[in-house]
């Protein structure tokens, strides 16, 4: 699910970028920007205690973080991954369950009942991690409320897990991810130009990373300046 920001004005944002933001730096990665629709999520993933003992405060192994696409679960779940020694997988169709050691971490991506995860296949992975003292973060645009494994059991421990929820990006975060995505890029737009762009966006970091990189790649291949007419060219390519 999408939705377009509207009537933004530059001046709520300068006065709203007064709230404290946070930048989380990951090796190998852009920085994380924390705000109020990720923040919950941020803090459960970085909660070692619950890792490290987790069968002693659930008896299942294992925790989901789920949201809308492109609002940022890929790119916090690399935060995990550098706190903890996961194998990344998308998909359980072909995994062998024997290579599922003690203690082996594991990050679930793109999460939802169908072909890449088959239901019993779903069940023996988590009793294998309980057996081993493994863990797993899932990853999925659905709750776990809205999954249906056609396993009564199956539903039930899904179900059961802890989870957080990270919502679609706040006006304030994406504004921030914009003006950080072009200083990274070294890409100058003025604030009338940003702002144009996201009132006309869904509202989600993909669609910001798919105008910015078309536009820098325009910058990079013609030396001009970027004019409107470009941007709503290329707006309309999206």
């Amino acid at each position: 699910m999408t939705s377009k920001i509207r009537n933004i004005s530059k001046y709520t944002f300068n006065k709203q970028m007064a709230l404290p933001l946070t930048f989380k730096t990951i090796k190998n990665r852009e920085n994380f920007i924390i705000s109020k629709c990720n923040e919950e999520a941020v803090r459960f993933i970085e909660n070692s205690s619950f890792w490290q003992n987790i069968r002693k405060i659930n008896s299942i192994p294992a925790a989901i973080i789920f949201g809308p696409k492109g609002s940022g679960k890929t790119h916090l779940s690399h935060i995990f991954k550098e706190r903890n020694r996961c194998e990344y997988l998308s998909s359980l169709s072909s995994f062998n369950l024997d290579e599922i050691e003690e203690g082996k971490k594991f990050i679930i991506d793109d999460f939802i009942p169908g072909e890449k995860y088959p239901s019993k296949l779903v069940m023996h992975f988590l009793n294998r991690v309980t057996y081993q003292d493994g863990s797993v973060l899932f990853l999925s645009n659905l709750s776990p409320s809205k999954m249906d494994w056609k396993l009564d059991d199956l539903n039930s421990r899904i179900r059961s897990l802890i989870c957080s929820e990270i919502k679609l990006p706040d006006d304030v975060l994406l504004y921030s991810f914009m003006v950080k995505y072009l200083n990274d890029k070294k890409l100058f737009i003025d604030d009338k130009q940003l702002i144009y762009i996201l009132e006309r966006i869904n509202r989600n970091f993909d669609s910001i990373i798919k105008v910015i990189d078309k536009l820098d790649i325009y910058s990079l291949e013609t030396k001009k300046k970027i004019s409107y007419k470009i941007i709503k060219s290329i707006l309309g390519e999206i």
